[in-house]
């Protein structure tokens, strides 16, 4: 199972045009890097998508991934907030349909290596009815995320706490579980207990569905009861709550590609200029034209349709979706540049992410940083000869003069 977000309204104004979930990032829709993994993993049954949206804009998406990775996906369309855990309940039946011996967890805001595989055979192992991945983070980042202690030797969670105000652990809950079918029955079983003791804060909806939460009701009532064990991974690790977040992530998925799948990213062209020891002065010769020739600096990711000009100078950290035209000298570093996206001569981009079909002027320079890179909606229209510096930019604007650290509505 593969568990989706809510609206995603902290993503805004990106998710305006697009499910969050389906937002690229490092070339491909967030949650494909998790339905590639679970596809890998031997024996898996079928991958559920549980989110809000309508299933109709997952269709296409769906239909891509089944052909691609050719195990089975249903969308599973929640009508109430209901919370992790109070969303396997309600689809209980479907989840189970299978028999599945494990179930998956994954929440889709969230980038990493997914070590599935090796994790499932680490749950077999040690026999428990579930299993939480950890990773370790900082002291100055655990406090931000649900905290871990585990036992040393066995690796049993003997402790859990949502974002401390006091650290006691550098692991934490990473979003990723695997469940027995007797964990559902645990689930069941609080959500009808008419007392809630073990779930204070937990709601019943209008239709009886209640609000459960993995965390809160499922995690902390079950610690220290051999439960659950943790499977720690070494990998990179990544929430993706917001824009900047989604950034820094797919600089970390094209870092992993560099060392383990360099086929996937773009990789340089050698130039004119090496092969030939006099340039000819003709207005009319461009020095590194050619069909395939590109001029990568790092890590890239280019769509096959992007148009770009070989003395355009691309990365590192740059993903390139499909229909972007890229014209001459023009700059790009740490950026997501999305569908049908035009970028005109000389322009610059450096830490933004920049929305589908927008256009970048002449010697126009859009920049920012990791952590508060510059934001363009759908249908952007920066000008010639502007600077447009860590500001978030609502679809369907024209700027024509220079802005900095503003929010354009």
């Amino acid at each position: 199972l593969v568990g989706g977000s809510s609206k995603g309204t902290r993503f805004r104004p990106l998710s305006l045009d697009l499910p969050k979930p389906l937002f690229p990032v490092a070339g491909v829709p967030m949650i494909q890097h998790h339905i590639e993994a679970a596809a890998r993993v031997p024996g898996m049954i079928e991958i559920i998508i549980l989110g809000f949206y309508d299933p109709a804009l997952f269709d296409a998406f769906i239909e891509t991934v089944v052909e691609s990775f050719g195990v089975p996906i249903r969308y599973l369309r929640e009508s109430k907030e209901l919370g992790t855990a109070g969303g396997l309940n309600r689809y209980r039946d479907d989840i189970l349909s299978g028999s599945p011996d494990a179930i998956f967890i994954l929440h889709c805001d969230i980038g990493c290596t997914f070590p599935l595989a090796d994790m499932l055979s680490f749950h077999r192992k040690h026999g428990r009815n579930g299993t939480v991945m950890a990773v370790k983070v900082s002291e100055d980042e655990a406090h931000k995320y649900g905290e871990m202690v585990l036992d040393p030797n066995t690796n049993e969670l003997l402790h859990y706490a949502e974002k401390p105000a006091q650290q006691i652990s550098s692991f934490i809950n990473s979003g990723i579980y695997i469940f027995g079918q007797a964990m559902f029955d645990f689930i069941a079983k609080i959500s009808n207990d008419a007392n809630r003791r073990l779930r204070p804060a937990a709601s019943v909806l209008e239709d009886g569905a209640s609000l459960l939460r993995m965390e809160q009701d499922v995690l902390m009532p079950l610690t220290g009861k051999g439960e659950f064990a943790v499977y720690v991974s070494d990998g990179f690790w990544y929430q993706i709550k917001d824009p900047p977040a989604a950034l820094v992530c797919s600089a970390m998925y094209m870092d992993y590609l560099k060392e383990h799948r360099p086929h996937l990213l773009a990789r340089p062209s050698p130039s004119i200029r090496s092969q030939v020891n006099k340039v000819p002065s003709s207005g009319d010769f461009s020095v590194g034209l050619g069909s395939g020739r590109l001029n990568v600096v790092g890590t890239a990711i280019i769509h096959p349709t992007a148009k770009v000009h070989p003395t355009a100078r691309i990365g590192p950290n740059v993903s390139i979706a499909a229909g972007v035209e890229i014209g001459p000298g023009a700059r790009l570093r740490d950026c997501i540049i999305l569908d049908d996206v035009i970028i005109r001569d000389h322009a610059v981009i450096i830490g933004s992410i920049v929305g589908w079909s927008s256009t970048i002027g002449l010697w126009t320079r859009v920049q920012g940083t990791m952590e508060k890179p510059t934001i363009f909606g759908a249908g952007v229209s920066a000008g010639n000869e502007v600077v447009i510096a860590s500001c978030v930019v609502l679809p369907h604007k024209a700027l024509d003069r220079s802005q900095r650290d503003q929010i354009i509505l």
